[in-house]
């Protein structure tokens, strides 16, 4: 059996997708720093066309609704056919849309699946045969530590992260065979536009240049998970290795939803 490589630069090229804003943006800045040369992609094709003239002639634009699986398999194609093969994909794209119990919108549902559940897994239908054809690649994807168990308003969000940290041990399962490394991100809280709408306490919070150059160091690494910061993460971990009635109502005190509805006020 042939084991996981980890690439270099000189293997080829690194794709990232949701690049245009927060831990993208930041990811970039380090891959660049690296030597990497990089597809990256996002819907807006002008914040992906400054970022590119930044770095003429390592940093390629490719806007793609990911979503969009036929818009992904092509966007792929042309990137393996303007500069050579991927060797590393970092599946980052993705929306967080807080949405209440009480007044749920089946719209913002649907949109949170799209994104993070439905785009990640056109990405990984586009990217993973190449990768077994060549024997080689890595597979880098972003979830969150919300994928551990249930948070108040992540009832969306949570459930696309945890769909994607179980796509990713299936992934890093089917595909050590082939060479091929996966790896599943699961941070906490980082300091992002998509935290605006988080009503309730944010411990440990770190800056998306913090997040971006823990993941490039996780991803030099061998180990399946890049989580951090671990002393945030570790102690999700453990709540939720309580029996579930318990730690639902540990999570449910913590976060404030412990309040009859009239009073609840989430610290």
């Amino acid at each position: 059996m042939k084991a996981p490589v980890i690439p270099t630069p000189d293997d080829g090229l690194c794709w990232l997708t949701g690049a245009s804003s927060g831990i993208g943006e930041a990811l970039l800045a380090d891959l660049v720093k690296e030597g990497w040369r990089v597809a990256i992609s996002a819907r807006s094709a002008d914040k992906l066309d400054a970022l590119a003239r930044r770095h003429p002639g390592q940093v390629f634009a490719y806007p793609v609704d990911i979503s969009d699986d036929r818009a992904v398999a092509a966007t792929v194609a042309q990137i393996e056919s303007d500069h050579g093969p991927i060797a590393r994909a970092i599946l980052n794209a993705g929306v967080y849309i807080s949405i209440e119990a009480e007044n749920p919108s089946f719209e913002e549902y649907a949109k949170t699946f799209d994104v993070n559940l439905k785009g990640a897994a056109a990405c990984v239908c586009a990217l993973t045969p190449r990768f077994c054809e060549r024997g080689k690649g890595q597979l880098v994807i972003v979830s969150s530590a919300t994928a551990f168990g249930g948070m108040p308003t992540a009832t969306a969000y949570g459930a696309t992260k945890a769909g994607l940290l179980n796509m990713a041990e299936g992934l890093a399962i089917e595909l050590h065979r082939y060479g091929v490394k996966v790896q599943c991100v699961t941070p906490g809280f980082v300091d992002t536009p998509a935290q605006d709408d988080n009503a309730f306490p944010k411990p440990f919070m770190v800056s998306a240049e913090t997040a971006a150059k823990r993941i490039c160091k996780g991803m030099n690494r061998n180990g399946f998970e890049i989580t951090f910061p671990k002393r945030f993460t570790w102690v999700l971990k453990l709540i939720y290795a309580l029996p579930r009635d318990w730690h639902i109502a540990l999570v449910r005190k913590q976060t404030g939803w412990d309040k009859p509805p009239e009073t609840k006020k989430p610290a």
